[in-house]
This record gives C-alpha cells, sequence and structure tokens, in this order.
C-alpha cells in the first residue's frame, strides 16, 4: 500500500494542463493531472472530457464523481480510494477503460489505513448503460443516488458499451442511502453486451457484491467474498451470461449466494430476467442454523424470474440450497424456463434431511416442491455429494481454495463464443487456479 502523503495541490479532473504546470501543456491527458512526483491526486469534480489514470498516482475520491461524454482509462497496478459517502459512475454517456493484469490489478479500495477498514468505508463502482431493462417507460434512475439525468440508465441498446473491467478489486464498498437503496461494491446498470466484466473481486462490501440492473451484458471469472448481503444479484430483465462465479459468504452476516428477481412491481415484465450461469461456486458458513445473523442460502430465484445454472455447486449453507419463490418463478420452472443440471448440492443439513434443504421453510405457502423438480429423482444430472469445499470457508487471515478435492464432472458449456468449453466440471475452478495473484482477501 502506498503511503497517504497529500501533497497540497488538489487535483481538480477537469482541468486540461497538469497541475503545478503552465497552461501551454497540450500532450497531457487530462487524468494526469498530479504534478510529476506528487503522490496523491484527490478527485473533486465530475469527468467530462478523455481522461487517464495513471499507476504512478493514487487517485482519492472526495465525491460522487460521474464520468460524462467521456472515456476514463485506468491503467493496470492503479490505486483508486474512496473517502466515505464517494462512489465513481459511469454514465450512459461515457465509457471506462480499465484493464488491469494478473500481475498489477486495478484496486478500488477505501481510504481509510489498512487495519481499520470496514465494509461500507465508500461507494463503490456503477456503470450505467443504455440496454433495455423492464421498468414501465424503459428507463430509470440507478438506485443509491438522488435521482437525477447523470443516475439514469435503460434504452433500447442491446449492444450497449459500458466499457471494460479486467483483473480489478473492489474492496470496502458500498454505503447506505437510506432503506433498500444502496450502492453495491459493482453495480451494472442496463449495460450492454459489448461490456466485458472479467476477472473482477467484490471483497467485504456493505450491500450484494455485484448487481445487474436488467441489460445484456455478461460476467466471467468474478469472485465475490464475503458481503454483508448478496453475492451475486439481478432484476429488471438482466438477460446476459456468467460463467466462472464465487460467492463465499461469512459466518456472521451475508444474505444469499444469489438473489434473483425479474420485476418486484411487475412479475412477468419484458425483457424478462433470463441469464444463463455455468460453473458457478456458492459457499456459505457450514453453522447450525441460527447462528448467521440472518437466514442464509444459497440461491433464491423469485418474482418471476427465468435462468439456467448449469456445472456449479452449492454448499454449507445454513438455511437452504435453493428456494424457487413465489407463483411466477414457481410458473417458469415447471415449464422450464428455469432450470438447474449438473449442479452439486451440500450441507451438514443434508444429514437431517435433503429434501428440507432445498427450500426455506414456507417461502412459497407450500405450493412448489424444489426437490420435486431440481432433487436427484426428478433432474438425474443433479446430485448430493460432499464436493470437498472445506478449505473455501471462511477462515480469518486464510486465503479460501476453491476447487473441490472430489472429482466433480459436468457437462460441456456451449460453443457460442462466450463459454469456455473446457470447463466441463462442476464449480468455478477447475485445474487451473484463475485467482492467483490478483486476489486479496484482507480483513480490513
Amino acid at each position: 500500500m502506498r503511503s497517504m502523503k497529500i501533497w497540497a495541490c488538489v487535483c481538480a479532473l477537469s482541468a486540461l494542463a497538469a497541475c503545478g504546470e503552465d497552461d501551454t501543456t497540450d500532450n497531457t491527458p487530462q487524468g494526469d493531472v498530479c504534478a510529476q512526483g506528487q503522490e496523491v491526486c484527490e478527485v473533486t469534480q465530475d469527468i467530462t472530457s478523455d481522461t487517464t489514470w495513471t499507476k504512478d498516482h493514487t487517485y482519492l475520491l472526495k465525491a460522487n464523481v460521474f464520468v460524462k461524454g467521456a472515456t476514463l482509462t485506468i491503467e493496470p497496478g492503479t490505486l483508486i480510494q474512496g473517502q466515505s459517502n464517494t462512489s465513481l459512475a459511469i454514465t450512459s454517456s461515457a465509457r471506462i477503460d480499465a484493464r488491469g493484469t494478473a500481475a498489477a490489478p486495478i484496486v478500488f479500495t477505501s481510504a481509510i489505513a489498512p487495519g481499520s477498514r470496514q465494509p461500507g468505508n465508500w461507494g463503490g463502482l456503477v456503470l450505467l448503460g443504455k440496454a433495455p431493462i423492464n421498468v414501465q417507460g424503459g428507463v430509470d434512475n440507478i438506485e443509491g443516488y438522488p435521482e437525477s439525468e447523470d443516475t439514469q440508465y435503460g434504452g433500447t441498446d442491446a449492444s450497449h458499451d459500458c466499457g471494460t473491467v479486467q483483473y480489478a478489486r473492489i474492496e470496502f464498498a458500498g454505503f447506505r442511502l437510506g432503506g433498500n437503496n444502496e450502492l453495491n461494491g459493482l453495480t451494472l446498470g442496463g449495460c450492454g453486451s459489448k461490456t466485458v466484466i472479467d476477472y473482477v473481486q467484490v471483497h467485504r462490501g456493505l450491500d450484494d457484491g455485484v448487481e445487474m440492473f436488467g441489460g445484456t451484458a455478461s460476467l466471467k471469472h468474478i469472485v465475490i467474498t464475503l458481503p454483508d448481503d448478496d453475492g451475486l444479484d439481478w432484476d429488471q430483465g438482466w438477460t446476459g451470461k456468467a460463467q466462472f462465479v464465487i460467492v463465499q459468504q461469512s459466518r456472521l452476516l451475508g444474505n444469499h449466494g444469489i438473489e434473483a428477481d425479474n420485476s418486484a412491481s411487475s412479475p412477468n415484465a419484458l425483457p424478462r430476467s433470463n441469464p444463463t450461469l455455468w460453473n458457478v461456486t456458492l459457499v456459505g458458513s457450514d453453522q447450525p442454523k441460527g447462528n448467521a445473523a440472518q437466514t442464509q442460502g444459497g440461491a433464491i430465484l423469485r418474482v418471476g424470474t427465468a435462468g439456467s445454472i448449469n456445472n456449479s455447486i452449492i454448499s454449507y449453507f445454513n438455511d437452504f440450497a435453493l428456494d424457487i419463490n413465489g407463483p411466477d418463478s414457481i410458473a417458469q420452472a415447471s415449464s422450464g424456463g428455469l432450470t438447474v443440471k449438473n449442479t452439486t448440492f451440500w450441507s451438514t443439513k443434508l444429514m437431517y434431511d435433503a429434501t428440507t434443504f432445498f427450500v426455506k421453510s414456507s417461502s412459497d405457502g407450500g405450493d412448489f416442491s424444489e426437490w420435486s423438480r431440481f432433487g436427484t429423482e426428478a433432474e438425474a444430472t443433479n446430485s448430493v455429494a460432499d464436493p470437498k469445499l472445506s478449505k473455501a470457508l471462511y477462515k480469518a487471515g486464510t486465503a479460501p481454495i476453491f476447487k473441490p478435492d472430489a472429482a466433480l464432472t459436468g457437462a460441456t458449456p456451449p460453443a457460442d463464443g462466450f463459454f469456455d468449453t473446457s470447463a466441463t466440471f462442476r464449480g468455478a475452478v477447475g485445474d487451473v487456479n484463475w485467482l492467483e495473484g490478483w486476489t486479496a482477501f484482507p480483513e480490513s
């Protein structure tokens, strides 16, 4: 971690020349506004022209910074720190080009010194686009901010490009503006299919790890560790894809590994949430019921969502593995619009009653049996077996290992140009540990 010595020069990112240099400098990128040798660049204003943040500076967010009508480029190895009540938002008129590497990831983290950092120290990273969402009128304002033109997302451009985020960590994010109005570690609203989200870790967020508000963007190599709420959350008609997704919950906090909705106000609104997921690992805390501060479940699929979960492991959750909740998602499951295949389930709770492990008690009024639809007798590709993933459970001061010791074979993913067809194993990690080098698991 770099030192936090802040030079006297406060660098507003709307400046056209380097801070401390004269106005004749015309070849310096807008984002490189700190004088040579200055370590910390304070970001106080919105970004309205193409800007580059470089690895030789630390960028300290001192406001909710909106990128508008411009591209923000972030070099590998760059450190971005957020103070309380700050965030970085890429509006629908802008793009982000943040391409780290395994050896030099881009890190978005708290401005508080290591050892004192906590979930919710700052807001998080928000990407907004113009792809379809299923709200009335086709446009909405992203949660976590007061409504404004800058917070709008949604439209008709299914391929809209919000930009690229690769090899990046987002830590200690997710402040709350109010009840049910908070930012996540990474929020995507209406981002389209040209958006690239690959090799991203969200660690110790106050709310969800990654939330998809509609759109068609896809996710790959996603690690969500110790969120205070859900891991992967989707609603408003998300129809993208995801492969190699990990969620690890803690003993005391953390709700669902996956929380999925179509639309709370209109469960059958179109486009219907209908993502395709392959190679997912969801890890609970493996504690007896009641030890966690809230109900802890593997995947809750509700209010009209469809979707497909394949080649996955759902393990060690206190309360349930799988809950199809509400009549509209039950209808999707019954008709084949919502499927779970080639998936292994396991928990200590299975020693007591395998059938109840598939549903949160009384959550759907007893009108639907998850076991009858997705249990091993109904879906022969699924299994109830110990994946031998105990090294993936949270243990303070220890980096988790997400490759199961058990050999769990799945199916071949689709050859559509996005999915890695060699991933015929169950879970997110096979023989290659793609987390190595760029992820981190700090306690604070």
